[in-house]
């Protein structure tokens, strides 16, 4: 019997016993071992104290492990049980073993190094435990009636729900979970603000690509299955969801984004028809006051006369003046609320006369920010975005006291 050979075995498949628990395992389960508990308890020291190296060096999406010592891994498998690589997690990119002869004071040893590169999995998630988890909760639909005060307009644009983006530069992670993540955090927010009425204005591009086929790389930064009728129910499993958990919500103002539609190229589908199937869904699911238009929405909340767009229409990029004229309700405030830019922009119309600038104060654009913060596209141009929504007030004159958070 080779007892040093005993030993490493015995070392290396109980690598976290201590010496005396490993002469105690050798002598019971090997009772042909004729040595003396405390002689085999210091050969088992003596051998854990030879020496290696170990090193590991680990990033987000890489890591390295190297081992050096007497300790024999002749195999990948033995090298993955010995550095306890979890493999649902990393996938080995590139693994080299070798051994040599070395003399010590004691005599000759065999030396072994073991190199090994991991990358990181890619998770693609399963959207239909996705959606069934957040389906779950919408059995039924109640509006939680709370005592509060003023009329809140709660504007949100720019969901992307299906794309998934690694951080890169600027531009965080995103996925489902953060369209959900961000949601409850502006729902809580609101709900914290004790409002009688809550009037939503979901502004376009609630996903990332019905198609998969937007751009040529489009499909490389979608979630697994994250296209089709599967992005269109998991959106609106997100947004039903959202709208429950908001407390004295009255109405639904819906208009459709250039990424809503179901054609590879917008001209195909002008209208967006994923939100006007939303808007049909929601109306058809819930007590709220639902209304969907392609282009242009007016609503009047308030005394405040809300026009809503994505901005990627010739609507929003006009002569706002002529715009509000024809669009818009005269004798009171007019506000033009859209998304698009992924940026929050406010521009104030202004005339000028005899080199003067007088504002004109009976009605303004805003651009909300997005849910969305951005992909390599957008990276590589040099764009990125802060998550964020708009909530709008009567000020007690007629006019829209504006106030801007930033999700996290």
């Amino acid at each position: 019997m080779d007892i040093l050979a005993l030993i490493r075995a015995y070392c290396k498949n109980h690598r976290n016993e201590t010496h005396k628990r490993i002469a105690s395992l050798i002598l019971e389960e090997n009772p042909e071992v004729d040595l003396a508990h405390r002689t085999l308890r210091r050969m088992v020291s003596k051998h854990r104290q030879t020496p290696k190296e170990i090193s590991t060096e680990i990033s987000a999406n890489n890591a390295q492990y190297t081992y050096k010592g007497t300790e024999p891994i002749h195999s990948l498998a033995e090298a993955i049980s010995y550095f306890r690589v979890d493999l649902d997690i990393w996938e080995v990119s590139a693994y080299t073993c070798n051994s040599w002869e070395a003399q010590t004071k004691t005599g000759p040893i065999t030396m072994h190094q073991v190199k090994m590169h991991l990358k990181k999995r890619k998770v693609e998630p399963d959207l239909s435990k996705a959606i069934q988890e957040l389906r779950q909760t919408l059995d039924g639909f109640t509006i939680n009636r709370t005592p509060g005060s003023n009329t809140a307009v709660l504007a949100l644009s720019d969901f992307h729900i299906g794309a998934r983006v690694e951080a890169i530069g600027n531009t965080p992670d995103f996925d489902v979970k953060t369209v959900v993540r961000r949601l409850q955090e502006v729902a809580s927010e609101v709900n914290s603000k004790g409002y009688d009425e809550v009037h939503v204005c979901l502004l376009g591009d609630f996903i990332e690509s019905f198609t998969g086929l937007n751009h040529q790389s489009t499909w490389h930064e979608l979630e697994h299955g994250g296209h089709g009728t599967n992005v269109v129910i998991l959106a609106y499993t997100i947004i039903r969801r959202f709208l429950t958990s908001l407390d004295n919500v009255c109405g639904v103002y819906i208009v459709s984004g250039n990424h809503d539609r179901i054609t590879p190229k917008i001209e195909g589908d002008p209208y967006g028809s994923v939100a006007s199937l939303l808007a049909f869904m929601l109306r058809e699911n819930t007590p709220l006051d639902v209304r969907h238009n392609a282009v242009l929405l007016g609503v009047e909340i308030d005394s405040i006369y809300y026009l809503l767009t994505h901005n990627h229409q010739g609507v929003a990029k006009g002569d706002l003046g002529k715009a509000f004229w024809e669009h818009g309700r005269q004798g009171m405030y007019n506000i033009m609320l859209g998304g698009h830019w992924h940026a929050r922009k406010g521009k104030r119309v202004y005339r000028t006369i005899d080199e003067k600038t007088i504002d004109q104060a009976n009605y303004r654009q805003l651009a909300v920010a997005p849910l969305f913060t951005g992909n390599f596209y957008s990276e590589s141009n040099g764009w990125n975005s802060t998550a964020g929504y708009t909530v709008l007030v009567n000020n007690g004159q007629g006019k829209p006291n504006v106030f801007e958070y930033v999700l996290s």
